[in-house]
């Protein structure tokens, strides 16, 4: 069902998104597995594609790992309460999502998610790759 200048949401497979966020990112690696992928469309056309998977930290957690949209913060919110929202339907307890300290925050605050505070000292000891991925980019961690 196509729509003219209406941004709707599509189901998209793994590789459907992998070449789209390859198409549209200089340096996307593609993930080898997933929960599930959502994306959004415009006049017929893929304008948008998140990818989920289950987190590292917690199995009753899922994590947005890639998201890119073309169609502006419109189609970013989109993407995020979709994923948010097939996540609580498939029994997913929490929704995390990591945000690089640059991006703007209004696409998350829009689809309702909250911002995290850095946890304090009484969790177990992350594992060496989220670490490594700490050290090499400040992020915000939400939650929805």
């Amino acid at each position: 069902m196509s729509q003219d200048n209406v941004i709707y949401l599509v189901p998209l497979s793994l590789r459907e998104a992998n070449d789209f966020l390859a198409k549209h990112s200089r340096s996307y690696r593609p993930m080898r597995g997933c929960k599930f992928c959502v994306g959004c469309a415009l006049d017929g056309e893929l304008a948008g594609a998140a990818i989920a998977g289950r987190c590292r930290e917690d199995g009753q957690a899922v994590q947005i790992d890639r998201i890119y949209a073309t169609g502006g913060r419109t189609a970013y919110g989109m993407l995020y309460g979709a994923a948010a929202r097939a996540a609580q339907a498939l029994g997913y307890w929490r929704i995390i999502a990591f945000l690089p300290e640059g991006r703007p925050d209004s696409a998350l605050r829009a689809a309702g998610w909250r911002r995290m505070e850095p946890a304090d000292g009484g969790e177990k000891q992350p594992s060496n790759i989220l670490c490594y991925e700490r050290r090499l980019m400040v992020r915000r961690r939400w939650r929805r």
